[in-house]
């Protein structure tokens, strides 16, 4: 009695984990039992770009045509626009990215192994035996072509939990199917399928792919991300890890049981090699993929010629690949192959080759295409207040009469973006593709003739227009600056597309010029004002209010680039550094200190800037620490800006002399005029810094740091500085000048308003008067050592 063989999702499941576990060669039989109730109707072919509505039948049929290679095995004749250019994929290296037993799987039965493939069933009308036969063949065959084995290698859970946040916003659900917590495919419309990829690729084998999609895929249907080495591996060890099984929940993916190590192959049969390469001349395999050897097969009628009702069309089995095509994609391809049928317009064929790609998956263009419902949700933005023109990809509508030739060509073919809040990214689709769709557009989509008045060769004249343009581009005028970034940086709530780092480069003139004069005609509900309303300028009195004189000189101090000056009212945005449980120091010029100030953070809210040129601490405040966005947003050219307002300015100048006596004048030499050096720093384990330097043949050591106070007031900051000298002398330090300095006791004098500085009992001196008083504190050094420890701290709301 034969046994009862098992269903056919049971049985590939079976079939699949026999395979991976190491037999699989040994157990390719197999498919045979699996085979059995499994052959059937089919799974018709999954065309991404059909999602869309409102195609006519007509294109439907010719993007069939094109994405199913018909014109790979059929001339496409004189009546047809079919491009040539659907290549499958390069199977060089097949063998060490596939697993060996999926191969076998997907040759044998492609439409039950990945339903909604464009692969045709070759083998449609053979019987089970022959099937697992050839399949077996075929993989020796592909085996032979590649020198690299197939390995698995475990699942990284923390990569894969990375690679899930990947996938649901870069924009690979456009075209594929999102997934839930379980890795099992939601039911969207008409998802480009993926079938199972756990089955299918090893983490490396995958990984290689992401990397180089058109190196393997040199149709090129699958865009290039430009992917980072790391985001190919998070993607990668997320789509391997297998799909939990239904019933079972979950969150986190884990580690598939998967052995890391080589899978056991049988030596290759060289007899199964010849066989699986004459099944390949003979199934014409090498019409789409392309191996190195020639067709012996021989040619077919072309498409114009063909008989519906025969072959591949006619949904019977025979000796032709079969497609299961539904009824109506049967029915399209008859009506674009039907002779009487119009040829495609221009705009048609572009509609065509946008479908190819799916490109209307993200954009719209006159009305077709668009982000469909299902998928709305996966496309976010880094800045929400701009709205949907911030989240979604841009409309292509108009887009040949909008950008530069090169720059349409750059954005096609590698991605090129000039919209960084945009999640989804613009992946890229090769340059053949790029070239040729840039000039269709460029050739078809057009605006009414516009000249925008040219700079004069006078470099004055010319400046007084760039100038007259960056008036109106700054916040006295149409302040755009309010929403867009300038030159990488922002200035408002909104970071909307960069002013200056592309348009000159990206926007053709003319675009601009209808753009602004009504910007709702290009994009409806656009945050963008209207600046000229019935062509009349809202800012008449600049330039006569002419608004072609306006425009003209916006474009032209705009298309300057990223070197030209800013406009009014630009500010920096802050870069605030801020400070735990260790110290943070930043080596850069600092407001009221200079080139070489060194601003220091201490734990619980106090702050100084310590003058390396002058030796002194200059600036001592408490709160928030420091906006370093002057010297990181200006390349260096800007300066640190303290952020906390209980702030004191303490000497400028040398701090340590060595007076004749106490009424001598402090010297106005700098301290290198007078010798002075200094040493660098040391950090502790905290991170604080010991400043070291030598003054009057003294080498002092000068240690600020926190000391804490009960929490309802501010820390004290305590400076503990050392003295060392071969000959004992009496120094001064200069600790104040200003007109309020007064003493507070014995040892507490206030400064200002309200920074209050203690000193041991007798050694400080107040002198001079009006706005020159100065606050000295005397350091006699005997045996060739002293130290001296000050308390800084502020007063709260003094009155």
């Amino acid at each position: 009695m034969q046994p009862k063989p098992p269903n056919s999702s049971s049985a590939r499941r079976i079939v699949i984990a026999l395979c991976l576990s190491g037999l699989a060669f040994g157990l390719i039989l197999i498919l045979r039992w699996q085979l059995a109730p499994s052959i059937g109707p089919g799974s018709p072919p999954i065309i991404g770009g059909l999602a869309q509505g409102a195609i006519p039948a007509h294109i439907r049929g010719e993007l069939l045509l094109e994405e199913l290679a018909c014109a790979q095995c059929h001339e496409a004749g004189p009546t047809h626009d079919v491009n040539q250019d659907r290549q499958a994929p390069d199977l060089s290296a097949a063998a060490s990215r596939i697993a060996p037993g999926y191969l076998a799987s997907f040759l044998a039965d492609p439409h039950g192994a990945k339903p909604g493939t464009t692969m045709p069933d070759v083998m449609h009308n053979w019987s089970i035996d022959r099937r697992a036969e050839a399949a077996e063949s075929l993989v020796h065959y592909l085996r032979s072509r590649d020198n690299r084995p197939f390995s698995r290698q475990p699942i990284d859970p923390a990569a894969a939990k990375r690679g899930n946040a990947l996938f649901h916003s870069i924009g690979c659900v456009a075209c594929h199917a999102p997934r839930d917590d379980q890795g099992r495919a939601a039911d969207v419309r008409n998802p480009v399928p993926l079938g199972r990829l756990d089955q299918k690729y090893s983490v490396e084998g995958l990984r290689e792919f992401l990397l180089a999609p058109h190196a393997i895929r040199p149709s090129r249907r699958m865009p290039d991300f430009q992917l980072t080495p790391r985001e190919a591996q998070d993607l990668s060890n997320y789509l391997v890890t297998p799909p939990k099984p239904e019933g079972v929940e979950g969150g986190e993916p884990t580690s598939a049981p998967v052995d890391p190590q080589t899978e056991t192959l049988p030596p290759l049969d060289p007899e199964l090699i010849e066989q699986g390469r004459e099944l390949f001349t003979e199934l014409r395999c090498a019409a789409c993929h392309e191996p190195p050897i020639a067709s012996a097969s021989p040619p077919l009628p072309p498409l114009h010629k063909l008989d519906v009702t025969q072959g591949c069309l006619s949904g019977d089995r025979g000796e032709w690949p079969f497609y299961a095509l539904t009824e109506q994609q049967v029915g399209d391809i008859q009506t674009a192959l039907d002779p009487g049928a119009l040829p495609l317009t221009d705009e048609q064929r572009i509609q065509v080759q946008l479908l190819s790609r799916n490109c209307l998956a993200c954009h719209e263009r006159n009305g077709l295409g668009g982000v469909l419902p299902d998928r709305n949700n996966f496309f976010t933005s880094l800045d929400a207040a701009i709205g949907e023109e911030g989240r979604l990809p841009p409309p292509l509508t108009g887009v040949g009469a909008k950008l530069q030739h090169q720059w349409l060509v750059d954005s096609i073919a590698h991605g090129q973006g000039s919209r960084p809040y945009l999640q989804t990214r613009m992946p890229g689709f090769g340059t053949e593709l790029a070239e040729r769709l840039a000039k269709s557009l460029a050739d078809l989509d057009e605006l009414p003739a516009v000249e925008l008045e040219p700079l004069p060769k006078d470099r004055k004249l010319a400046e007084e227009i760039r100038k007259l343009g960056q008036t109106l581009v700054g916040d006295k005028a149409m302040n755009c600056i309010s929403c867009h970034s300038f030159a990488g940086e922002d200035n408002g709530t909104m970071t909307a597309i960069d002013l200056v780092a592309s348009t000159g480069r990206r926007l053709r003139p003319e675009w601009f010029h209808h753009f602004m004069l009504a910007p709702f005609k290009f994009r409806p509900g656009s945050f963008m004002p209207q600046f000229f309303v019935d062509g009349t300028s809202v800012r008449p009195n600049i330039a006569d209010g002419d608004p072609d004189r306006q425009i003209a000189a916006m474009w032209h101090y705009l298309a300057e680039g990223r070197n030209t000056r800013k406009p009014p009212g630009m500010r920096r945005k802050p870069i605030e550094l801020e400070v735990d449980d260790q110290a943070v120091m930043l080596r850069r010029s600092a407001q009221n200190t200079g080139k070489r100030g060194i601003s220091v953070g201490y734990p619980r809210g106090v702050n100084i800037t310590f003058d390396a040129e002058a030796l002194a601490m200059n600036q001592i405040w408490w709160g928030r620490f420091l906006d370093a966005g002057g010297v990181f947003h200006g390349q260096g050219s800007g300066q640190t800006r303290p952020i906390g307002r209980q702030r004191a300015t303490l000497v400028k100048g040398a701090p340590f002399a060595a007076l004749t006596n106490e009424q001598e004048a402090w010297p106005e030499a700098t301290r290198r005029d007078l010798g002075h050096s200094f040493l660098g720093y040391d950090l502790d384990p905290e991170q604080r810094p010991t400043f070291r330097y030598i003054c009057e043949d003294v080498t002092i050591t000068d240690t600020p740091h926190e000391v804490a106070t009960d929490a309802a007031t501010r820390p004290t900051l305590r400076r503990t500085l050392t003295f060392s000298s071969a000959a004992d002398k009496t120094l001064y330090f200069r600790a104040a000048v200003g007109a309020e300095i007064e003493p507070q006791g014995e040892t507490e004098i206030r400064i200002g308003k309200s920074l209050l500085l203690r000193a041991p009992n007798g050694s400080h001196l107040i002198r001079g008067t009006g706005e020159q008083r100065e606050l000295l504190v005397r350091v006699p050094i005997e045996d060739g050592k002293a130290s001296l420890v000050l308390d800084y701290r502020w007063q709260e709301d003094r009155k």
